[in-house]
C-alpha cells in the first residue's frame, strides 16, 4: 500500500500526526510513557487509508 498523498482534506490529519510524533520525540528524551501518544497516530493513519473495521484488526493482529 502507498502512502496516501496529503490533500487538503487530509491535511489536519497529517497535521495532528506530526504534531504527536514531535511530542513523542520530546517525552522520549525523558524516558517517558508515550503508548497513549502512539495509540493515537495509529488511530489517525487508520483513517488516512480509510480502513475498515476489518481493515484495522488485520493490520492489529
Amino acid at each position: 500500500m502507498l502512502v496516501p498523498p496529503i490533500t487538503t482534506n487530509n491535511q489536519p490529519v497529517a497535521d495532528k500526526i506530526e504534531t504527536l510524533v514531535d511530542r513523542i520525540i520530546d517525552l522520549k528524551k525523558d524516558s517517558q510513557d508515550t503508548s497513549h501518544l502512539e495509540n493515537q497516530i495509529d488511530q489517525l493513519v487508520y483513517r488516512l487509508y480509510n480502513l475498515t473495521p476489518e481493515g484495522i484488526g488485520v493490520v492489529e493482529g
